[in-house]
């Protein structure tokens, strides 16, 4: 496939030009993030998720053949341009996907999954099914590890109603923000996201957690903000006041 001419509001062709200066093997290459959904802004990156064969790797072997385990993130500047890349063999995009999906924030399966295809390996459709097959399932977290994390939000509010000082508070919040919108989120059998992403997989898994969230991050008083914490408690399980083994 050719590369059309460069054009700096194109982030397509930024990343077409820059897998083929500096991943010239690259069978597969998708677009992810913000510049695949309409959503970038003048300080978007470019998220390029890239799939090429072993000898593309500087500390690659020859000996162990196209399906060995290579990959790689790093952040390049092109054209003006920050570019986020994740490069892999096949094999190294399945072991890395694994450990997104056991950390419960699988980037790499959305960004094969949901980003733009700029270029198609025969890879391609064989590892897109098993991605989508794998988020498909959900996280599937057991009533106990669930359980401990309510445990762990039932403690955050109670401290956030004793906070006396504004650093302190401030924490706090920060933490139980996190600690409640993760919850809901494995309550709904969602997979988690962090910063913006946090708010995006929750407004597509669980509006009113989203509503009661908003709400909470607006409250000034650490009284009241713990009172709409503990409502949302409720709603995904409640408080975990009673003997827990760890």
């Amino acid at each position: 496939m050719s590369t059309p001419p460069l054009d700096a509001a194109n982030p397509a062709n930024v990343a077409l030009r820059f897998c083929d200066t500096d991943y010239p093997g690259a069978t597969t290459v998708v677009l992810g993030g913000s510049s695949s959904t309409g959503r970038r802004t003048a300080t978007s990156d470019i998220d390029i998720l890239l799939i090429a064969p072993a000898a593309t790797f500087a500390d690659a072997d020859p000996a162990d053949g196209d399906r060995a385990v290579y990959g790689e993130a790093r952040v390049a500047h092109r054209d003006g341009e920050r570019i986020d890349v994740f490069a892999y063999t096949v094999e190294g995009y399945r072991d890395w996907a694994d450990r997104d999906f056991a950390s419960l924030r699988p980037v790499l399966p959305y960004l094969l999954t949901e980003g733009v295809p700029l270029r198609i390996g025969t890879e391609f459709g064989e590892l897109r099914q098993w991605s989508a097959e794998r988020l498909a399932r959900g996280p599937r977290l057991s009533a106990h590890q669930l359980e401990l994390r309510r445990y762990a939000v039932t403690d955050l509010i109670d401290d956030l109603a004793d906070a006396t000082d504004r650093l302190t508070a401030a924490a706090i919040r920060a933490d139980l923000f996190r600690a409640l919108g993760e919850l809901a989120l494995l309550t709904a059998n969602a997979w988690l996201g962090s910063g913006k992403w946090l708010a995006r997989r929750l407004a597509a898994a669980d509006p009113s957690a989203v509503a009661q969230l908003t709400d909470f991050a607006a409250e000034p008083g650490n009284t009241e903000a713990a009172a709409i914490a503990s409502r949302l408690l409720e709603r995904l399980g409640g408080r975990v006041d009673e003997d827990l083994t760890r």
